[in-house]
């Protein structure tokens, strides 16, 4: 999927990533770290984004060379609720419409592929009684709900999610976890920067750990010692007998 290549990467003078090199694979991508460790940046890269040094390729070709629509047509970008924060009134059903842009002209009408995809999308957030909503009148995580709904509808093979769960209670995160595992594992490659270490690797293919625009360790399968490293405080492991697997939590000194 993604081949990245001593990627540097910031605002005028402050350096935000230094020097990245990493493969990132099919399936599900967890990007784990502190506050300011640089998730939010590497993503905003991946997804063309941000300026930057270095080479990043996406099936083999240079990210800054793609078409932007044809670039849109493969990868979908959901940032986080508190950034979309439009002038205008849009309601719901035009939000989610808007993930159908690269496939029509901006004052196009919608076609019957786009309604049903809008419709799909919807659906699958559990959102449609919301389609009349002017968005702005929905709190933070329907917000995010109606954001990730519109990158559904977009229907690209790649997601790249900024703290998709950061403002859902915890039944809805550990549903759009399960559908994002369920979209992998129908060939779809998810990236997403996140803080809820437990649900996320649970179901994450794989993990990048990142601290200070620095990776310090990736792979299948985290450990202590990678979460003491990256939040500076010691980590317990306990037992999860629903899905037989380890789950942890921090520890106060």
């Amino acid at each position: 999927m993604y081949a990245v290549r001593n990627l540097s990467s910031g605002y005028g003078k402050n350096i935000i990533l230094h020097d990245l090199s990493i493969d990132i694979p099919p399936g599900i991508t967890s990007l784990i770290g502190p506050n300011g460790a640089g998730k939010s940046t590497f993503l905003r890269v991946l997804a063309g984004l941000s300026a930057y040094t270095g080479n990043v390729s996406l099936h083999g070709c240079e990210v800054r060379s793609i078409p932007r629509r044809e670039f849109s047509r493969s990868v979908g970008v959901v940032m986080t609720a508190k950034d979309f924060r439009p002038s205008y009134p849009f309601s719901v059903r035009e939000v989610i419409a808007m993930g159908r842009l690269p496939y029509r002209g901006l004052f196009s009408p919608l076609t019957r592929n786009d309604n049903d995809a809008i419709a799909k999308a919807s659906a699958m957030m559990g959102i449609t009684h919301l389609m009349e909503r002017d968005i702005m009148t929905l709190s933070d995580g329907e917000r995010q709900m109606v954001l990730i709904a519109s990158v559904l509808a977009q229907d690209t093979r790649i997601l790249l999610l900024d703290e998709p769960t950061s403002s859902l209670d915890p039944d809805r995160a550990a549903r759009v976890f399960a559908l994002m595992r369920s979209l992998a594992d129908d060939g779809r490659t998810i990236i997403a920067a996140v803080h809820d270490i437990n649900i996320s690797l649970s179901y994450s293919d794989s993990y990048i750990a990142m601290r200070g625009g620095r990776i310090i360790s990736h792979g299948a399968e985290v450990n202590a010692g990678v979460l003491e490293e990256l939040y500076g405080t010691k980590f317990a492991s306990y037992h999860n007998d629903e899905r037989n697997d380890s789950m942890w939590r921090a520890l106060s000194e």
